[in-house]
């Protein structure tokens, strides 16, 4: 560890005492809510987080309040733990590889009282839990998540949210074949896993999920309308797509938001390292072509106020980069009616 990161440690383990305890958490919640891209206050908030559950033990949390109103628990139980307690310091997204804050932003414009959103690999459920409020008891949003070890805390954050949303758990895959199970590659690997096996994986930890498609899942709910989808299921959103094709046909979502992965990627939180998305996993031009046939278009979520504009790099040109880059595909009956949400010049 380098010299500044032996200070910070050392710094957050003084203010994790019980005597700064109390003072330095809402300090850091402060300034993280401020500042949450900013990489001193990740690393202490990362740190601060660390001696919280060594101090505090497992059986402690925290509950994280968004801005939207919604909440997520926030347990010190095991790999989820440390993860989930950067979204309680920082109250959004950031830090990885591509800072989330304009889906946000994007999602505060998009989402009104009644709507219907589908949060297709919800993993901690920040998505969910965010625009809960937003949808309201007259909405709904319909969270999946395929990982097991994710369930128990996806369902004891939906509780806290019962009063203001409609939140839907399905602990399931999405795919594009209903009625079977699929291995889900490294579960232990929070937010990572998936049923592609990708190079930054551990190909011997798996565990079988049950898949179902999302044409089978309206048809059984009598859904009559997706306002809109955010999907990132690590490399299988193809797959999903191809399961919804008479919900592309009877309830298109206005607004897909979706995660697109390049061949190469950097990735490691200590370290970089490059590593490949499999082979048998969907490139950015394939799904961009898939959803282009079917009435959408690639949109760039713009960074500084969420506003939609048409994208200025091609698809071929995101399987070169060497990180994720979350698109807006929009369909084409959408733009008409919120032109307020797209930026023109």
């Amino acid at each position: 560890m380098s010299i500044k990161g032996n200070i910070v440690r050392l710094l957050s383990n003084v203010a994790a005492s019980s005597l700064f305890r109390s003072t330095s958490e809402k300090f850091l919640i402060s300034a993280g809510h401020n500042f949450p891209t900013n990489r001193t206050v990740q690393s202490f908030c990362r740190h601060f987080g660390d001696k919280l559950v060594e101090r505090e033990g497992t059986g402690s949390g925290r509950t994280a309040t968004f801005e939207s109103g919604g909440q997520m628990y926030c347990g010190f139980d095991g790999q989820i733990g440390p993860v989930s307690l950067m979204h309680y310091f920082l109250g959004t997204i950031t830090g990885q590889t591509q800072d989330e804050r304009p889906i946000v932003r994007l999602l505060n414009q998009l989402m009104r009282q009644g709507d219907v959103f589908f949060d297709v690999g919800a993993n901690l459920g920040f998505y969910s839990f965010y625009v809960g409020p937003m949808c309201g008891k007259s909405g709904s949003v319909h969270a999946f998540e395929a990982n097991p070890r994710l369930i128990p805390h996806l369902a004891r954050s939906i509780e806290l949210n019962k009063v203001r949303s409609n939140i839907l758990l399905n602990p399931v895959a999405v795919g594009n074949q209903s009625n079977k199970q699929l291995p889900l590659y490294d579960p232990e690997r929070i937010g990572c896993s998936s049923l592609h096996v990708h190079g930054w994986l551990d190909s011997d930890s798996v565990v079988m999920v049950p898949v179902i498609t999302l044409d089978d899942y309206v048809r059984e709910r009598r859904i009559d309308r997706i306002d809109v989808m955010k999907i990132d299921i690590e490399g299988a959103e193809l797959d999903a797509f191809q399961g919804m094709e008479q919900t592309f046909l009877d309830y298109p979502p206005s607004v897909i938001i979706c995660e697109l992965m390049p061949y190469e990627n950097l990735y490691g939180r200590d370290h970089i390292e490059v590593v490949h998305r499999a082979a048998s996993a969907a490139s950015p031009t394939q799904i961009a072509e898939f959803l282009h046939v079917r009435g959408y278009e690639m949109f760039q979520i713009v960074e500084t106020d969420g506003r939609l504009r048409l994208h200025d790099k091609s698809v071929a040109l995101m399987e070169d980069a060497r990180h994720v880059e979350n698109v807006a595909f929009v369909h084409s009956n959408f733009k008409g009616q919120r032109p307020e949400l797209f930026v023109t010049d």
